[in-house]
């Protein structure tokens, strides 16, 4: 015969792996992004997080423009760099978080604000007084525990993503 407390702890173990499986299903687990330096310029990194591709496409972006014009773009005007300067999102109620990675460094951190099935957006913009726009990364990936990087070079940017 089974006791009482055997039902009760095999009930409680069943509750427990219930919730870690949850977690693990609902993406409870944030982004993990690593930025590696390997310029001689120190770069700004901003990072948002929104419902969906689609809707990432059309945040809204003050910038500066070449010619010293203000202005608002959206993301898809900044997907391919055109140099402008001074990138700051104008829309309201959509999660970010700034990192400035000095050149030799490397920084990772969380993507704070993501919940699953969110769209991650970064913004790399040289940081020299007025930061110049040199990169724009989208990321796509429903399921938690997902693993960005991005390395930055001289010549141009390279980054990877791992959708776990």
């Amino acid at each position: 015969m089974v006791s009482r407390r055997m039902i009760a702890l095999l009930v409680g173990l069943s509750l427990i792996g219930g919730y870690l499986l949850y977690g693990s299903v609902t993406g409870t687990t944030q982004p993990t992004l690593t930025v590696e330096n390997n310029d001689t310029t120190s770069y700004q990194l901003s990072a948002y997080t929104v419902e969906s591709r689609e809707k990432a496409m059309y945040m809204n972006f003050r910038v500066t423009t070449r010619e010293g014009e203000r202005r608002l773009k959206t993301l898809s005007q900044l997907v391919w760099s055109d140099r402008d300067r001074n990138v700051t999102l104008a829309d309201d109620g959509i999660p970010e978080q700034h990192i400035t990675v000095a050149p030799g460094e490397e920084v990772t951190t969380t993507i704070d604000g993501w919940n699953r099935g969110d769209v991650t957006v970064y913004i790399i913009e040289e940081h020299r007084g007025n930061e110049t726009h040199r990169q724009t990364a989208i990321k796509t990936c429903t399921k938690p525990g997902q693993e960005h990087s991005l390395t930055l070079e001289e010549d141009g940017s390279s980054g990877s993503s791992t959708c776990a």
